[in-house]
């Protein structure tokens, strides 16, 4: 009986993971873009001066969504016991900055 209750668990738990396809693919190249930088605390007017956009490059990732405008991908994610995903590392970044 505790086989057969087993097995019906194993079947179920298959059937839900699969209810959701993974239909993101990953990035072909990296991506390269440029990033704005902040600063919150009192900085010299020479720290101002030398200021400059950080250089990102972003590889490894799945392409969540991919607009004329932006792209959305994500580094990490996670299927719960009903198949749904969670994403995280999510970034979108706008085309104008690649």
């Amino acid at each position: 009986m505790l086989r057969e209750l087993q097995n019906c668990m194993r079947r179920r738990t298959k059937t839900k993971q699969n209810k959701v396809k993974f239909r993101y693919k990953k990035l072909n190249k990296p991506i390269k873009w440029l990033d704005c930088v902040s600063q919150t605390g009192w900085i010299t007017a020479q720290e101002i001066e030398d200021s400059r956009p950080a250089k990102c490059t972003t590889s490894d990732f799945w392409v969540y969504k991919d607009t004329p405008e932006y792209i959305t991908i994500f580094g990490t994610y996670s299927k719960d016991e009903d198949g749904k995903i969670e994403f995280g590392e999510v970034i979108t970044i706008p085309k104008k900055w690649v």
